[in-house]
């Protein structure tokens, strides 16, 4: 679907111009021409969606029979396509994890994907601490929703913590890895951690 092979500085331009919401897109092609992350029939989770790249792509490779789940605090006021469910919360509301359930109906979601940011300050001793407290609670999500052998793909930023994170995910999951996407902006510390098989 993609072929093109643009530098990193290019993918803005490149979501654009390939119809993609937005340059998230590229994040989750990586991991799935990589790893096969999504696969047909798939309930997938999407923490932070908007603009909607991911839950686009997504869609796509979960397929008719799949169900995408997009939940964003931002109003996403246009349907991405018919197996996409947007929610708009804030991951932090004590509802979300019922929310998500809801449109589940009641099963259990096969992948989560956190995209979760939140403003950056610049300032590093502010973002990294926000930034992991979004990532624990993505991860409690996770925990609540995923399925035994389920995946789920988490976006970091690059710090001491993340090795504490990684240790923590191995005894939940099979795997664990560490990934930077190639569509990541350059001079970002930005990172994504992919763990398979929910244990």
């Amino acid at each position: 679907m993609f072929k093109e092979r643009p530098s990193r500085d290019h993918y803005t331009t490149l979501a654009k111009r390939l119809g993609m919401l937005s340059r998230a897109a590229f994040k989750l092609q990586h991991v799935q021409k990589r790893y096969g992350f999504l696969k047909l029939g798939d309930k997938v989770i999407i923490l932070g969606s908007a603009p909607g790249g991911m839950a686009q792509l997504a869609a796509k490779y979960v397929g008719p029979q799949g169900l995408v789940v997009a939940v964003d605090v931002k109003t996403q006021g246009f349907k991405i396509a018919d197996n996409v469910v947007n929610i708009t919360s804030n991951v932090f509301d004590p509802d979300i994890t019922r929310k998500i359930q809801e449109v589940l109906k009641g099963e259990q979601a096969d992948k989560l994907v956190s995209d979760l940011a939140s403003n950056l300050t610049g300032v590093r001793e502010v973002d990294v601490p926000r930034q992991l407290e979004l990532v624990g609670t993505a991860l409690k999500i996770a925990e609540g929703l995923v399925r035994k052998g389920g995946s789920i793909y988490l976006k970091l930023f690059e710090s001491p913590e993340v090795k504490s994170i990684e240790d923590r995910l191995r005894l939940s999951f099979q795997k664990v890895k560490r990934i930077v996407p190639t569509a990541t902006r350059k001079h970002s510390s930005e990172i994504f951690l992919l763990a398979i098989g929910k244990k």
